[in-house]
């Protein structure tokens, strides 16, 4: 359910990693206007560095595929495996954000907040060191006080393998009405203003 809120506790998972930088604390934020780090991520090209007579060249992801099949590049049979899994995996989390957010704007009128553009946080701080076993040992637990609009949602929705496409939307549409699964995974989208209030919980 969406909700508008007014210094509400959440709780989130923060780190620095090539792609962004930890929060710290006291620092002030505005989440809602630029992608998340996690959907920024996608702004980025992943790319696989193979040696050629002139020095290592990177080459795209799907393009380095075709090369290995088509015995151009010669990788080991558990290298192959894991970079095949790690592209695949890329690919099915960015149709997942795309299909989620037309869900979310075409048949929820971009009421709840956008997963590209939202603050990934929990409710308590067990829900958030629930979530540092995915996101990272590395991840610092901190405390926001948020100014803006949430929404609770269970990610045991979210497209993981493949599937029908109509089993895929059925899902987003249960995510974005707040539905809990068997398992539920919960989530809260945050959208707004938010201060760091406390850290390493």
């Amino acid at each position: 359910m969406v909700e508008q809120v007014k210094n509400r506790r959440l709780f989130h998972l923060t780190e620095t990693k090539p792609y962004k930088q930890a929060l710290v604390a006291g620092q002030k934020v505005n989440i809602g206007n630029d992608y998340s780090p996690f959907f920024g991520f996608y702004e980025g090209a992943r790319e696989y560095g193979v040696m050629t007579p002139n020095g290592v060249v990177q080459i795209k992801a799907v393009a380095w595929l075709r090369q290995v099949r088509d015995g151009l590049i010669n990788i080991d049979a558990l290298n192959l495996a894991s970079n095949a899994t790690d592209i695949a995996q890329h690919y099915v989390m960015l149709c997942r954000e795309i299909i989620m957010e037309e869900i979310r704007r075409d048949e929820f009128k971009s009421e709840p907040p956008s997963r590209q553009r939202c603050l990934y946080a929990c409710d308590t701080v067990e829900e958030a060191r629930y979530w540092k076993q995915f996101v990272g040992q590395g991840s610092t637990v901190c405390e926001l006080t948020c100014t803006g609009t949430t929404l609770r949602a269970d990610a045991s929705w979210l497209l993981g393998d493949s599937e029908p496409l109509s089993v895929t939307k059925g899902r987003a549409q249960k995510y974005w009405r707040g539905e809990a699964g068997t398992t539920p995974q919960w989530e809260t989208l945050f959208v707004g203003d938010a201060t760091v209030t406390g850290f390493g919980l």
